[in-house]
């Protein structure tokens, strides 16, 4: 039966070589994997329980939760770093670019494998790293968009960048711009473009920052103009553009049936940004490398990525179509989708989104924070571009030479 541990978040670094995946303790029959408290999903405690059954209880599956949400990236960095850790690590909040120059995570080109043609690889391949596969996302959303019907505008239908959000938004000042059920702000709006244009900022592997210059400063200044107008407070009122989170092919928070129409916001090569979930990665001092291996591919199965516990779009494209179609079938039966909804017209305009999504936004949360934070300076009023340019690049140049 599967183990759920706890490890108090103020806990010492030393007491953590005590936890099943030190290479002290850890037996080749047990798997531990780590999470923080944010973890509440059942798909994963489904995913052990039948991981368990396939190798007739030869194995067990512990989840160890350390800390809470805002301790558990600095209690994981601080573990790994030192030699010790879980077999399996939940990388989503973790800065594990950092960690994969340090040796502490495993490549897993060699260990996990993608048939052509059965995965959003696009989406897989944005979390590359160096060349490295040192995590792999299960699920993912895509971020979309649809123009009001009363804004003209010619655009690439493969490509839709911040200027052309500054277009429409000096084309029609009365209009607000957003309608977004996430929330949307100057910040929000600026972070994604930020994020859209990453390696041009920040230098990972380098560790190098280059925010004090031009691109980063028009940035700012740009959407200064309409940030009283970047989101509607109003489900009534005609916004520019109206966006909308798909979680899968076939249904979305605002019940849109024909997906003809929608597009996803690009840097100006065309690639939108990956916004994938639950992050995989294994410990480089596992001694059950093989193991976590085998486990990470059974959670990219298609029997696992069906799993009625699944709760967005799962990478695996061909389980993807048939959560889909069940989806389809059970919101007909409730009376809630009409018989004309075409399937496969919406799946191909979903499918050609998805395989654009080619920019992973950067998991760092202390890099995330630094942006953000000097973005709203600037938007409040605190600072000027060029000032908040340069308290970025300061910041941003400490910490990443840490």
């Amino acid at each position: 039966m599967k183990k759920f541990l706890l490890l108090i978040a103020m806990i010492a670094t030393a007491a953590l070589s005590g936890c099943g995946g030190s290479s002290e303790t850890q037996t080749s029959n047990e798997l531990t994997i780590a999470v923080g408290d944010m973890f509440a999903d059942g798909f994963f405690e489904e995913a052990a329980r039948r991981f368990e059954e396939k190798h007739d209880g030869r194995y067990t599956v512990t989840f160890v939760t350390v800390g809470d949400a805002r301790s558990y990236s600095q209690i994981m960095n601080t573990a790994l770093m030192s030699g010790r850790g879980e077999d399996i690590i939940f990388a989503s909040r973790l800065t594990w670019q950092r960690l994969a120059d340090a040796g502490r995570l495993v490549d897993m080109n060699n260990k996990i494998d993608f048939p052509p043609g059965e995965f959003y690889q696009s989406i897989l391949d944005a979390y590359l790293y160096n060349g490295g596969r040192y995590v792999v996302p299960l699920i993912f959303n895509i971020e979309t968009f649809r123009l009001n019907s009363d804004v003209a505008f010619e655009t690439n239908p493969n490509r839709f960048t911040i200027e052309d959000v500054i277009t429409l938004a000096h084309a029609y000042p009365h209009l607000e711009i957003f309608h977004s059920p996430m929330g949307m702000s100057a910040t929000t709006f600026a972070y994604r473009i930020f994020e859209l244009y990453f390696d041009e900022f920040i230098d990972l592997p380098n560790r190098t920052a280059n925010v004090d210059n031009e691109k980063f400063i028009n940035l700012l200044e740009s959407i200064q103009p309409i940030a009283d107008r970047m989101m509607v407070t109003s489900w009534t009122t005609p916004p520019i553009i109206i966006e909308t989170i798909l979680h899968n092919i076939v249904m979305n928070v605002e019940g849109i049936e024909d997906y003809t129409g929608f597009n996803v916001m690009t840097n100006s090569r065309g690639e939108g940004l990956a916004n994938a979930r639950n992050h995989m990665a294994i410990n480089a001092n596992s001694q059950n490398q093989e193991l976590a291996a085998r486990f990470i591919q059974f959670l990219l199965s298609y029997e696992m990525q069906t799993s009625p516990e699944i709760w967005a779009t799962p990478v695996n494209r061909n389980a993807a179509e048939t959560n889909s179609r069940a989806m389809l079938e059970s919101q007909r039966a409730l009376g809630f989708m009409p018989e004309g909804v075409d399937f496969e017209t919406n799946l191909a305009v979903f499918n050609s989104l998805a395989d654009r999504l080619s920019v992973a936004g950067t998991s760092d949360p202390f890099i995330g924070d630094f942006v953000r934070d000097e973005m709203t300076r600037f938007f409040d009023g605190e600072v000027t571009a060029e000032q908040a340019a340069q308290n970025l690049q300061a910041r941003l140049t400490t910490y990443l030479n840490e």
